[in-house]
């Protein structure tokens, strides 16, 4: 919302030079988009000092475990939970949610220490998996409890670990484990919906983006049925897009992680030229790749530019390579590309508006 405003500001000087729009309205209409609340360095330093803290606490206590009696760490660990989560409800009571977010992350960390540490205790032999995905749920709990996109960013974390351990999610023959992150994931990005969080946003992203990866795997999906995959995360990349153009600027996060992987499951699904689509995988490729420039360019975000001009590289390199051409004459073509794009892009500058 912060740039929506400050490009509505420009906007509105140039439509008054113009004649479009009576100076008087300028205020009044900026008035009327509110300012967004952005992270500042304060609150950055106090969520890495939330996470230092709790780990802190983890390692004091993993220090003088020898000394202190079972019962006395028993309590102990469930103390600094049960404090991390009343501290959290007292700072929401008061209308402090920074605060509250923290206190819940904090204690979504403390539960999962809790859990390893009291089978420490009671020499309780568990599985891995099982302890980190009952810390997953808890912290989901606890995020959808005190709307803390901290906690829900925890928990997928600790779901996406829980997923590694013992070989799953990516042993697709012998592994009958479904990961958490294939439910949890979209579950997790339609509550950043809600919460307009880029930051657990960002997590659900990827997460979707691994769920995807085991799916493909899971179900042997290869070469030109990969498409099918391209088109899903095209599709996510577009409603993103939509949610961007909308003012909710968190969206560009699901464009921008969508569309990347979208590309990556379409240049997959032709890596095998021979067998796969051919000549018209990579002349697509090149299409597919301008227009990721010119909509980067359209809706000014760096990430997509990016992708479109690497894309681009990619395409142009697999191309020569295919038609069987040397590296000096790739050269050749890149430099004849880049003076024509300097040429173009002057052009375009000297062009009246």
């Amino acid at each position: 919302m912060a740039g929506y405003k400050e490009r509505l500001r420009r906007d509105l000087d140039r439509w008054i030079e113009a004649g479009l729009v009576p100076p008087g309205s300028r205020a009044a209409i900026l008035e009327s988009v509110p300012d967004a609340r952005r992270p500042d360095a304060a609150v950055a330093l106090v969520w890495v000092g939330a996470v230092l803290f709790g780990l802190a606490l983890v390692a004091f206590i993993a220090a003088n475990w020898e000394v202190i009696p079972r019962l006395v760490q028993f309590v102990l660990v469930l103390g600094l939970f049960a404090a991390a989560a009343a501290g959290a409800a007292w700072c929401s009571a008061k209308t402090r949610p920074n605060a509250a977010n923290v206190l819940l992350a904090l204690a979504a960390l403390l539960f999962a220490a809790a859990i390893g540490l009291t089978g420490q205790i009671f020499d309780i032999a568990g599985d891995p998996r099982t302890a980190l995905c009952a810390s997953g749920v808890v912290a989901a709990a606890l995020a959808l409890a005190g709307r803390s996109s901290g906690a829900g960013v925890a928990a997928l974390i600790f779901f996406g670990l829980g997923d590694f351990q013992a070989g799953a999610p990516f042993d697709w023959d012998s592994s009958p484990n479904v990961p958490w992150l294939l439910a949890a994931s979209p579950l997790a990005a339609a509550v950043a919906i809600r919460w307009r969080s880029a930051p657990l946003a960002h997590a659900a992203a990827v997460g979707m983006a691994i769920a995807s990866v085991w799916l493909a795997g899971k179900l042997h999906v290869k070469d030109a049925a990969l498409l099918w995959f391209t088109l899903g995360c095209a599709a996510l990349a577009i409603g993103g897009r939509w949610l961007r153009q909308r003012g909710l600027a968190f969206g560009a996060v699901f464009y921008g992680w969508f569309a990347w992987l979208a590309m990556a499951y379409f240049i997959v699904a032709g890596a095998d030229h021979e067998e796969g689509l051919g000549l018209v995988h990579r002349l697509a490729w090149l299409v597919i790749a301008g227009a990721l420039v010119a909509a980067g360019r359209h809706d000014r975000l760096g990430a997509i530019t990016v992708l479109g001009v690497l894309a681009l590289i990619g395409g142009v390199s697999a191309l020569l390579s295919d038609l069987g051409f040397g590296l000096m004459t790739a050269a050749g073509v890149f430099l004849a590309a880049s003076l024509l794009a300097a040429v173009t892009g002057l052009a375009l500058r000297r062009r009246p508006a």
